[in-house]
């Protein structure tokens, strides 16, 4: 065979067999505005998804779950009943098989909380309830702590399922809209000393992030999901400032779009070079 001829071979047969594709543990910020959700893929091919974003998200992470061949969520965890959180979980769970969805043991009166069950109950999906100190397993690797809400009260952030993720070596942490009074109790009840990745939460608002927090858990990743000139004026100017405090590499959806990480169990690490805060 001509050299030129193999050569080009090569090259055909690694696009199409996908020989680039990383298959390292993926955390996944899906850029839904001024919302939250956050796809997490393991090598064993499971996925879990935390919060669908709002009413308007739904076809943005149906697109970026099929785009990613996902057509099965084994956890689906729905921090808080806010409508920026659980949004177009309803029409996730309508268009894809889920094993199992999570949330904190609160109900409301609001449209989508309702549709949300509705859904649920049209699939037979049973609604499990988590609060501090619940764990389980998404893989063999992958162990998933509750650190939040100890109890449930009538403000609907503080009731937020803040989730501690090991994978191997690495520790993320899931802080829905959590507040600063949360933020305490965990860094009272958990030694939290080695956290390598922080979902930043309620969109980087002054009620939480607050810096005696961030020096405890001294991230070396923090992720703010907010939309583009949001009416809220998040990221809060503080919440910035206490990161850069504790020296936490910030990485923003309003900035960068939807951005991946991923973790080898020691380091995580991104394939596209974000712009960093």
């Amino acid at each position: 065979m001509n050299k030129k001829i193999l050569i080009f071979s090569i090259i055909i047969i690694a696009l199409f067999t996908g020989c680039n594709k990383n298959k390292d543990f993926c955390i996944h910020i899906i850029d839904v505005g001024q919302a939250d959700s956050i796809l997490i893929t393991t090598q064993s091919n499971k996925n879990m998804l935390i919060d669908g974003g709002d009413e308007n998200s739904a076809k943005i992470i149906k697109s970026y779950l099929k785009n990613k061949k996902v057509k099965t969520l084994d956890v689906v965890v729905a921090t808080h009943p806010d409508s920026d959180h659980i949004g177009s979980l309803d029409d996730i769970i309508d268009n894809f098989d889920v094993e199992k969805i999570y949330m904190p043991k609160q109900t409301t009166n609001s449209e989508c909380y309702i549709n949300l069950i509705d859904s649920c109950n049209k699939k037979n999906l049973k609604v499990n309830y988590l609060s501090k100190d619940d764990s389980f397993n998404l893989d063999k690797y992958t162990e998933i702590y509750v650190l939040s809400p100890d109890y449930i009260t009538d403000n609907n952030n503080s009731n937020s399922i803040v989730l501690n993720i090991s994978y191997k070596n690495n520790n993320f942490l899931f802080t829905g809209d959590c507040e600063e009074s949360n933020e305490m109790d965990m860094i009272n009840s958990y030694d939290l000393e080695n956290i390598d990745f922080l979902k930043v939460a309620h969109h980087g608002s002054s009620t939480s992030s607050s810096l005696e927090f961030l020096k405890e858990i001294s991230p070396s990743i923090a992720v703010i999901s907010c939309g583009y000139k949001n009416d809220y004026g998040h990221p809060h100017r503080s919440t910035l400032q206490n990161l850069e405090s504790v020296n936490a590499k910030v990485f923003r959806t309003d900035v960068n779009g939807s951005m991946q990480f991923y973790s080898d169990g020691n380091k995580i690490y991104s394939t596209i070079k974000y712009k960093q805060e």
